[in-house]
């Protein structure tokens, strides 16, 4: 399985189960900012590649547009803008509450783990996404 069939069948259990951001309020994309939910999303070997050729398309692209508290791909508009080739955590994590918690999906987590059974070892080499410098960041 390829990770775009992955994103695939992940984005089916999506719309399937109906699974959206659970925010009392509405998604302010509190979950991108590290600091607000303490939480930081990993990359794999495969996503990085899959990231930095999605970004050497991009011209004028500007890392952390929501300021240095924010993950480095959050726009001023609060929008994801690498949504399109977004990590699996990122794709996977929906909040439940205010609280941030992720709501758990039974099939998303089962098929997340049989990826990264198949693919062990760049599994082990996952690196938190702000601490890897993507292509065209300073």
């Amino acid at each position: 399985m390829t990770l775009e069939v992955l994103w695939d069948r992940l984005a089916d259990i999506t719309v399937k189960t109906g699974m959206k951001c659970g925010r009392l309020d509405t998604c302010n994309s509190d979950c991108c900012r590290p600091s607000i939910s303490g939480g930081e999303p990993g990359v794999t070997c495969p996503e990085i590649k899959l990231i930095n050729r999605f970004l050497a398309k991009q011209r004028g692209f500007r890392f952390y547009e929501a300021g240095s508290d924010s993950c480095k791909f959050l726009g001023k508009n609060g929008k994801c803008l690498i949504y399109a080739v977004r990590p699996i955590d990122c794709r996977v994590h929906f909040c439940k509450d205010d609280s941030l918690a992720s709501r758990s999906n039974r099939s998303a987590s089962i098929l997340v783990e049989d990826y990264h059974a198949r693919y062990e070892a760049e599994f082990m080499a996952t690196e938190l996404i702000d601490s890897f410098k993507f292509w065209g960041e300073q």
